[in-house]
């Protein structure tokens, strides 16, 4: 490998900044991970990594032994996997299912001690976990042979202070996505998970206040939830260390996003235009919009009352009332 990185050294500056996509659950962020996880450089999360580094032993296994032992655990049926490493997890793009993205909760119910929502603020970040998601990174950089770490989770829209207080030089990538689509995205998750009716996704602070609501009512405000805590927190980090994306550019450009991805976080784009990853970019497709076709009159009329100024307040305002 051409740097030195190993779990009890220092690295070099740029190695020591992860870059992390947030954004509201069913916001493309995961598409937006695939892609990424494209470029030679970027080290990721999998689901066997997952696993490994979910435990407190972690530093104990080298980094090479797992990811030779995931490339065998992926040539086996999912049947005969358990469900935390069954795939595909990539497969919207048709990507190889082998070292999938994944959003590395394992890890986060680890370190960070149980709570009803999913904030974490910079008064969160001790030393101790400072260097224990130090370690964490450091140990997919040698995962990977990579040397910078994108790390994505919804749920990291509402812990922007805390992970910048533990990587002061950390970029933050926020996928913006019409929060129309959005809402009919998680109701329909809900659905394919057996559970309408139950919460799905991140849990915002005050979230239980809003278990009376309906399922679009509650989908809705987590989408304003999460936006405005996302551009709260962004507001107070240096402007070179965060950028917006919008879902609906990427699908359109993704070519032109990706390259505005690449540059933002210091990764050369150059490195990522290759005849292979030409083929997966011609494999996004525009976006569809399918949201009036998934919810019924009365879910559609209570999702404007719920937007309310939302929608153009974000930039979806020319579409932003009930149709006629």
């Amino acid at each position: 490998m051409p740097y030195a990185d190993t779990l009890h050294t220092d690295t070099p500056p740029t190695m020591d900044r992860p870059v992390f996509i947030v954004g509201c659950p069913r916001s493309g962020t995961g598409i937006l991970h695939q892609l990424a996880r494209l470029h030679p450089h970027v080290a990721w999360i999998t689901p066997v990594s997952n696993w490994v580094c979910g435990k407190s032993w972690f530093r104990a296994v080298p980094p090479r032994c797992a990811w030779h032992a995931e490339g065998v655990i992926h040539r086996l049926p999912n049947a005969l996997l358990p469900p935390l490493l069954r795939g595909p997890y990539d497969g919207s793009l048709g990507l190889p299912t082998v070292y999938e993205t994944h959003e590395g909760h394992s890890i986060w119910n680890r370190v960070l001690p149980p709570a009803d929502d999913h904030r974490a603020t910079a008064e969160a970040a001790t030393p101790a976990l400072r260097a224990e998601l130090r370690d964490v990174a450091r140990w997919h950089r040698r995962y990977h042979r990579r040397p910078r770490f994108v790390w994505k989770t919804p749920r990291n829209a509402f812990r922007i202070p805390f992970l910048h207080a533990l990587f002061p030089r950390a970029y933050v990538v926020h996928l913006l996505r019409d929060g129309r689509a959005v809402a009919a995205s998680i109701l329909n998750r809900r659905r394919v998970d057996g559970a309408p009716q139950a919460w799905w996704g991140a849990r915002p602070p005050g979230w239980r206040s809003k278990q009376s609501t309906t399922p679009i009512e509650q989908a809705a405000w987590t989408w304003r939830r999460s936006v405005a805590q996302v551009r709260a927190d962004a507001s107070s980090l240096p402007a070179d260390q965060v950028l917006e994306l919008r879902y609906e550019s990427l699908l359109r450009r993704p070519g032109a996003v990706m390259r505005r991805f690449f540059a933002a976080t210091r990764l050369d784009p150059a490195r990522f235009f290759t005849a292979q990853t030409r083929r997966q970019l011609d494999k996004v497709r525009p976006p569809r919009d399918t949201w009036r076709d998934r919810l019924r009159d009365d879910q559609i009329a209570a999702l404007y009352d719920a937007l309310g100024s939302s929608l153009a307040e974000y930039g979806y305002g020319d579409d932003a009332a009930p149709p006629a």
